[in-house]
Formats: structure tokens, C-alpha cells, sequence
């Protein structure tokens, strides 16, 4: 029932972010158009936040990260030049836009105070989280952000918050979303809850492990967070069935992105480095994520090679129009365990944590697995132990931006890239923000570095 409406929500959404953003073609008859909607469904609105949010995550934001980290390739067209860290500013005003418009922060703030207003809590909950995800995505990918000040019509010049202000005023939303799930709601449509169907325990869950996330991503700078996140871990996602995912359909307009950009483009390909690894460890993740090229082999496009004979995704699973997309997911929490088990001593405990989790996803995949074992590891210790936490949620956190920040924090996976460029630290401000916003805090590079990652962590794989 609920993917049968999704697209239909998604226009009245946007009708609503229209009409609360003023219209200069205003007075009059003007106003009083019965074709155009000045009120719109509380639930329906609900739903186009929901869906502004998946393709903010899987779009620009998921392909670019992606790239850079080589799950995926550019093989061609301008893709080639993204591929090799060749972006302009001109190429962030899609995914900006989306946190500010579209389903962003304005319908955000509405849909929170129209359920405060009805008493409608579990509406309010799932709107903050929603709005947490995204505007922690958004400072990481690109630090200083307008938060404080932002989604308001009167305020043509929002300043621009400090990284560390913005995701602390995160986790301090994702609290009083905890405290509306826990208020609850008589008569939810769960219908319009796509990832959990107002299930407010998975609710809870999900919130604790993006708390996590956001902790850990700081722990470079603040080494107490590893603690921080641990706790916060611990009473996270408890099991893959309590996975916080994009849902997608076989239908027009609702399928998987990725599904998406091969029937209309051709030059992304899977990227050399995560196929190479698959392989090393005789991973049969390899056959579940991937497909044969056309000469039936399993082959990757390495960072500037351009290769386009590389594999693409397997067309019944991540290539498939309805595969559901992980926002955030049990396998991450029990990462984030790992690592942070690790970082406060206790080895022994990281390691038993990062074969249960592997055990975990051999389960959920089982079905595709083929009855073959994912790897298992002993006898680790120091770097090498890190270093396998890493490499193992690189490879279960396919296309997630989160590998990103992983990658930041850590070193870890060790890439190679073409003519030994350095990877992106951060996306550019737009170019939109640049000539419209009288406090935009001057052009900064793709190396420049945010707060939560002033870099030299004492890893081997860290790449200055």
C-alpha cells in the first residue's frame, strides 16, 4: 500500500515547501487559486521528508563518497574527472539544496511543529530523525554549515555553525526524538513510516546508533567519545531485522538509485579496489554484490583506469530496481563497537565482536551466500586488528558515505590512487552559496580539513 503512494506524496511535499517559502507572485486572485494547495496532510508531508532524505543519502552525496572511497568507478563523461578528484563547486548545489529545500529543513521544521501541535509525537519523532541524518551527513561532508539559522524564510543570510555545534545540536535533537517515541501516539498510520511502520523500540534503536556514529566520527579529536560510543552502541540496532533502510519498488520513480543511473547512464562502473579484496579474502560476498562483465568475469575499474569492461552490481540484488538501500544499520553499530573496543584496550573483546558480526551477516545473507562462510579472523592484535574492523565494514557498508568518514579517521582501507593524488577530505561549498549568501565563509578546498579531522592519526594506513 505505502509504496503506492510515495510519489504522489512526494509532489504535495513539495507544493508544501513552495508555498512556505513565499511566492512573488503574490495578491489578489493570486491567492485564492483552488488549484494550489495551502494546507497540506500533516502525514503527507511526513512522507516527502522521508523521501527527500533517500535521495539526498543515495544521490550525489552516496556516488561521490562511493568514488572516492572505490566501491564504485567513473569510467566515462564527466564521471571520468570525478573519478580523479576533478569536481567544481557548481557540481554541490544539487545535494546543498536538498538539505535546505525539497523536503529539507523547511518541511522538516514544519512537519515538528505541526505534530507538536495535534499531539502527534511518533510524527514529530521520526521528522527529527530524519532531519538528524540529514544535517549530520551534511556536516561531515562538508563542516561549517548555516543550522542555527537555517530553514528560515526572514533570514536570506544564515551564518555558519562550527562543525562540532552543529553535530552536538544533533545529538541533542536525536535525544528529544528519543523522548517522543517514548511519549508514543494513539493512532499512527504506521503506512506512512516506510522503514519501520511506527515501530518506536526499532525507532529507539536506530537513534542510539546514530548517536554513535556521530561520537565516533569525532573520536579522533575527543579520544573520550570511544566510551561515548560504545554506550551509545550498546543500546543500538540489536539486529539486522531493526535496519534503518530507504525502501525501493520495481515502480517508476521508486527504484534503487543505482538501478537508475545504469538504465539511463553507462559510465559508472564497480570500483578495483573493494572487487580486489573480495577476492583476496574469498569473500562470496564478490558473486552477491557484483555481476560478471561480458567476457563472465568478476572485475573492477581501479581509481583512474577508466575500465569500461568493469563489472557492474548484480542485477538481483544491488542492481535491482527494488533493493532496499542501509542507512543505518546493526552491522555498522557492531563496528562501531569493535573499534571502540579496541581503542579502550580491551583487544580481546574487539575481536570476538568482529567475528559475531561477520557470523550476523552471514546470516542475513544467507540466502544468497550459497551456504558459503564469510571470513573469520584470530590472532590479531595492534594495527592489524584495526585495520581488519575497518576493512570488514568497508566491505558491509557498500555505498554508505559513512566509509568515508571511517576512512578519515582512521587510514583505513589503504588505497591507491591514480598518479598518487590524495583523496578528498571534504566536499566544496556550492557554488549558489558563494553568490548568495553575504556570510559565506570564503572557497575551500577538497583538502581542506574539517574539524573532527585534523589528521596524523598513528595509523599505517593514514594518507597525509
Amino acid at each position: 500500500m505505502w509504496r503506492k503512494i510515495i510519489s504522489l506524496l512526494a509532489v504535495l511535499s513539495l507544493a508544501a515547501l513552495m508555498v512556505q517559502c513565499g511566492d512573488f507572485l503574490s495578491g489578489g486572485i493570486l491567492d485564492t487559486d483552488p488549484n494550489r494547495p495551502t494546507e497540506v496532510p500533516l502525514l503527507s508531508q511526513l512522507a516527502g521528508v522521508q523521501m527527500a532524505t533517500y535521495g539526498f543519502v543515495e544521490g550525489d552525496v552516496g556516488i561521490f563518497t562511493s568514488m572516492w572511497m572505490q566501491h564504485v568507478a567513473g569510467t566515462g563523461h564527466q564521471y571520468s574527472s570525478y573519478e580523479v578528484f576533478e569536481v567544481t563547486s557548481d557540481l554541490f548545489n544539487g545535494p546543498w539544496n536538498q538539505v535546505y529545500q525539497e523536503g529539507g529543513l523547511i518541511d522538516m521544521h514544519d512537519v515538528q511543529k505541526k505534530a507538536k501541535e495535534s499531539g502527534a509525537n511518533i510524527v514529530s519523532g521520526i521528522a527529527k530523525m530524519y532531519e538528524a541524518l540529514v544535517v549530520a551527513t551534511a556536516a561531515d561532508v562538508w563542516g561549517d554549515i548555516p543550522y542555527s539559522e537555517a530553514a528560515d524564510p526572514a533570514n536570506r543570510n544564515p551564518h555558519y555553525d562550527k562543525q562540532s555545534d552543529v553535530h552536538n545540536a544533533v545529538l541533542q535533537l536525536i535525544d528529544s526524538a528519543i523522548e517522543d517515541f517514548q511519549a508514543g501516539q494513539e493512532n499512527f498510520d504506521g503506512t506512512y513510516d516506510f522503514s519501520f511502520g511506527g515501530n518506536t523500540a526499532k525507532w529507539i534503536q536506530a537513534a542510539h546508533t546514530l548517536k554513535a556514529r556521530i561520537l565516533l566520527n569525532w573520536a579522533e579529536v575527543k579520544p573520550e567519545n570511544y566510551q561515548l560510543a560504545l554506550n551509545e552502541a550498546q543500546q543500538g540496532i540489536s539486529s539486522y531485522d531493526g535496519n534503518w533502510i530507504a525502501p525501493h519498488s520495481d515502480a517508476q520513480g521508486e527504484q534503487n538509485i543505482y538501478y537508475q543511473f545504469r538504465a539511463q547512464r553507462w559510465y559508472i562502473r564497480v570500483g578495483g579496489y573493494i572487487v580486489d579484496i573480495l577476492k583476496e579474502d574469498n569473500d562470496p560476498r564478490l558473486e552477491f554484490y557484483f555481476g560478471p562483465n561480458s567476457n563472465g568475469e568478476y572485475v573492477g575499474s581501479h581509481n583512474g583506469e577508466y575500465n569500461e569492461e568493469a563489472s557492474w552490481f548484480n542485477e538481483s540484488t544491488f542492481g535491482a530496481p527494488g533493493w532496499d538501500y542501509d542507512l543505518v544499520t546493526w552491522e555498522e553499530n557492531q563496528f562501531i563497537k569493535a573499534e571502540c573496543q579496541y581503542n579502550l584496550g580491551d583487544e580481546a573483546g574487539a575481536l570476538a565482536t568482529l567475528n559475531e558480526t561477520l557470523a550476523g551477516i552471514e546470516e542475513r545473507w544467507a540466502d544468497y551466500l550459497g551456504g558459503r562462510s564469510l571470513p573469520r579472523y584470530s590472532n590479531l592484535s595492534g594495527v592489524d586488528l584495526l585495520r581488519a574492523i575497518i576493512r570488514e565494514k568497508y566491505k558491509a557498508l557498500l555505498l554508505n558515505p559513512q566509509i568515508w568518514n571511517d576512512w578519515k579517521r582512521t587510514g583505513f582501507p589503504e588505497l591507491t590512487t591514480f598518479e598518487n593524488r590524495k583523496i578528498p577530505r571534504r566536499f566544496l561549498y556550492p557554488d549558489n552559496e558563494r553568490t548568495t549568501n553575504a556570510n559565506f565563509p570564503g572557497t575551500l578546498g577538497i583538502y581542506h580539513r574539517n574539524e573532527n579531522d585534523p589528521g596524523d592519526p598513528p595509523y599505517l594506513g593514514y594518507i597525509p
